[in-house]
């Protein structure tokens, strides 16, 4: 049942349905293991640094 319920979940979030966040509380797991899931599922992320740099800085300013 996990499987499909992670599966269903990985659908929606890569569709940008929901976020990783959303995706990893649905399934009942941490961030760090739905990407293990993933990567060991062959699923490959368009996430790049620049994205991170961006939400990173995007994170700070809403800190300051």
């Amino acid at each position: 049942m996990l499987n499909l319920i992670k599966k269903k979940a990985i659908e929606r979030y890569l569709k940008g349905e929901i976020t990783m966040s959303k995706t990893a509380k649905v399934t009942g797991l941490t961030i760090w293991e739905i990407e293990k899931y993933m990567i060991e599922q062959d699923y490959r992320s368009d996430y790049s640094i620049e994205d991170l740099e961006k939400e990173s800085n995007f994170l700070n300013d809403r800190k300051a």
